[in-house]
């Protein structure tokens, strides 16, 4: 009686050598991959972040350049125009943001951001006024332009602004007159970045 030998199943050591070798190149090949397809990604997100920062550093400047002069309306000088050591406000007359036409008062100030102890946020508010009252308040909206900013500061070509709690209503600065230059320097994770403009006050 002849005695089959059947063959055993599975992978000689050869085999089961190059198999992980296969695996191993095909492992590194994929990390390298994600990681290429990570940092371009990186890199695009840091390119749009600067694109919008410098989209909105012109459109502040440019608002900035068109404040109203308080002079021109005889109206009190912080209805019309107010700089505070944590911000500043100003009026603009039309062609601002989607407006074609009438008054808005902007404000560009540091607020306190919860979420980042010791930081702040660098807002936006708008809202839109009227001739009569003073240039009263209507419809009124907030944006955050820059979160999280290691600080905020506002110069004002050199004028002196008193604490918040010494602000006289005729004028921040002691002799009424109003800043020429205005710079707002925020520094982020040791980065600066300076939105710097010179005011025409459109009358």
């Amino acid at each position: 009686m002849t005695r089959r030998r059947s063959s055993e199943a599975g992978f000689s050591l050869l085999e089961m050598l190059v198999g992980l070798t296969l695996l191993a190149l095909i492992s590194v090949a994929v990390t390298q991959s994600v990681r290429t397809g990570l940092r371009l990604w990186q890199a695009a997100e840091a390119n749009d972040s600067e694109a919008e920062w410098q989209q909105t550093e012109w459109l502040i400047e440019r608002w900035l350049s068109r404040a109203l002069s308080p002079k021109g309306y005889d109206l009190d000088s912080r209805v019309i125009f107010e700089a505070r050591p944590d911000g500043v406000s100003f009026v603009v007359d039309g062609q601002v943001g989607r407006k074609p036409a009438g008054y808005s008062r902007l404000g560009l100030l540091a607020k306190p951001n919860p979420v980042c102890p010791g930081r702040s946020d660098f807002v936006l508010t708008w809202e839109d006024v009227t001739m009569a009252s003073n240039f009263a308040p209507a419809a009124a909206d907030e944006r955050v332009l820059f979160e999280c900013a290691d600080t905020i500061s506002f110069d004002y070509g050199g004028l002196a602004v008193p604490a918040p709690e010494q602000l006289q209503p005729e004028s921040f600065a002691s002799d009424g007159e109003l800043p020429r230059i205005i710079q707002i320097r925020l520094v982020a994770g040791g980065k600066p970045r300076v939105v710097s403009a010179r005011l025409l006050y459109a009358r």
